[in-house]
C-alpha cells in the first residue's frame, strides 16, 4: 500500500484548495489511473485540512499519482513534491493509523476525521476499489481509533471547528455590544453548520438565526427559533445581519465581494468561513467594517488546547503501536500464506527438534533466541495450567 498526502502541516490553506476532490473528481481521476494500472484499488479522502490517496500498487505508482495530480491542479510535478509527503508499506499503514485516531489533526483528536475516513472507506468498498490491504488497514484503523476514543482522554477535550467558530461568534457580540445579535449560517443542514447552529442556541436561545435553504435542497426541521430562508435570496438579508457563516462544499463562492458591499449597512461584521475551498471571497477582509474569519485562523486557538493533551496522546501511541504490530503481522502472514501452503509438503514430518535445527541456520541469533524463548514461554504456561 502506498499513500501520497497533501495537507494544513505541508501546505498553505490556497494550494490545498487546489487539491479539493468532488466526487465526480474522484471518479475522473480513478478512471484515469486506470489507465495506467489494471483493476484500481484506491481510496482518496479529501477532507478540509488535508487530501490523500492510498493505493494498493507495486512501485512506480508515486509517478503516477503525480502526473495525474498535476493536471488537475495546475501545479508542476515539481512543486506537487514541495507540499505532498509520501508513504509506502508500514508507513503507509501507520501514516493512516495516526490519521483516523485524530492524531494528525490540526484539533489533535477531534472527532469528524473518523467519520470522513469510515465514510470514504465504505464508498470506496462499495463501489469495489478496495482490495485486501486497503480492507485490512481501514477496517484496522478505524477500530483502534474507536478504541483510542474509549480508553483515553484525548477526544474528551478536543475542540471542534464548530466550538471554535461559536466562541468567536461570541467574542464578537461582546466586543461590539450587540443586545440582540443576528446570524446568517450557509450550509446549515451539513453537519459543521448544524452544530454551530445547535451550539449556539445552546449558549443563547435568543439569537435570531436565519439558516440558507437551496430550493432544491432536502428540507431541515429547524427549532422555531431558526429562520429558514433561500439560498438565493441570502444578500438581501445582509443589511440585518451582524455575522455570516459559511460551511458548504460548494465549488464556487457563497459569499462575494460585489453583492456584500452593495448588500451591507455600516456596522461592524464578521464572517466566518469553514470551507475548503473557499465559501466567502477574501476581498471582503477589506472592507472596513467586516471581518474575515478562515479554518487557519484557528490553528493558533487549539495550539494550547493541543498541549494539554499531551499525556492523552502518549496514551493513544501506546494503544496505537500494539495494533499496529497486530496487523503487521496479518499483513507478513497473509503475504507468505501462498509460499507456506507450497513448501508446506517439507515440513510435514518436522518434529519441533528438526524444525529449530533448520530455524538455526536460517536466523541470525536475536531472532533464533526469541524464536527459543518463546517456545519456553509456551512450555512453561503449558506447566502451569
Amino acid at each position: 500500500m502506498r499513500c501520497i498526502s497533501v495537507s494544513f502541516k505541508t501546505a498553505p490553506e490556497n494550494i490545498r484548495n487546489k487539491f479539493a476532490f468532488t466526487s465526480s473528481e474522484k471518479e475522473n481521476f480513478i478512471s484515469g489511473l486506470g489507465e495506467f494500472l489494471e483493476d484500481v484499488k484506491c481510496i482518496i479522502l479529501a477532507t478540509c485540512n488535508r487530501m490523500e490517496i492510498y493505493v494498493e500498487s507495486t512501485k512506480g505508482v508515486f509517478s503516477v499519482l503525480e502526473n495525474l495530480l498535476s493536471q488537475k491542479t495546475g501545479l508542476t510535478v515539481s512543486e506537487i513534491r514541495k507540499y505532498a509527503r509520501y508513504y509506502e508499506a508500514q508507513s503507509a499503514i501507520e501514516h493512516l493509523f495516526r490519521v483516523t485516531c485524530g492524531l494528525e489533526s490540526m484539533i489533535v483528536g477531534e472527532n469528524e476525521i473518523l467519520a470522513q475516513v469510515k465514510q470514504t472507506f465504505f464508498e470506496a468498498q462499495q463501489s469495489g476499489r478496495t482490495g485486501y490491504e486497503l480492507n485490512t488497514a481501514f477496517l484496522s484503523a478505524l477500530s483502534c481509533a474507536k478504541k483510542i476514543k474509549t480508553q483515553t482522554e484525548i477526544s474528551k477535550s478536543a475542540l471542534s471547528f464548530a466550538t471554535l467558530a461559536c466562541n468567536e461568534i461570541k467574542s464578537f457580540i461582546s466586543e461590539n455590544k450587540i443586545s440582540a445579535p443576528s446570524i446568517m449560517v450557509i450550509g446549515g443542514s451539513g453537519k459543521i453548520g448544524s452544530g454551530i447552529i445547535r451550539n449556539l442556541l445552546n449558549k443563547n436561545p435568543d439569537l435570531k438565526i436565519y439558516a440558507t435553504q437551496r430550493a432544491h435542497g432536502c428540507a431541515v426541521d429547524y427549532s422555531e427559533q431558526v429562520e429558514v430562508v433561500d439560498y438565493m435570496q441570502r444578500y438581501k438579508y445582509l443589511k440585518n445581519i451582524d455575522i455570516v457563516v459559511s460551511a458548504t462544499k460548494s465549488p464556487h463562492y457563497t459569499i462575494n465581494y460585489d453583492d456584500t458591499v452593495s448588500n451591507i449597512s455600516s456596522k461592524n461584521m464578521l464572517f466566518i468561513d469553514l470551507a475548503s475551498p473557499y465559501d466567502i471571497d477574501r476581498e471582503i477582509a477589506k472592507i472596513s467594517n467586516c471581518k474575515l474569519v478562515t479554518i487557519d485562523y484557528f490553528k493558533a486557538l487549539v495550539k494550547n488546547n493541543n498541549i494539554k493533551k499531551e499525556k492523552a496522546v502518549d496514551d493513544a501511541y501506546d494503544i496505537l503501536n500494539q495494533e499496529l504490530q497486530k496487523i503487521y503481522k496479518n499483513m507478513i502472514y497473509h503475504s507468505a500464506l501462498s509460499k507456506i501452503q507450497f513448501e508446506n509438503g517439507k515440513f510435514k514430518d518436522f518434529t519441533l527438534e528438526t524444525f529449530l535445527y533448520y530455524l538455526k541456520d536460517k536466523l541470525d541469533s536475536e531472532s533464533f533466541a526469541n524464536v527459543i524463548n518463546l517456545i519456553e514461554q509456551e512450555q512453561e504456561g503449558s506447566c502451569v495450567v
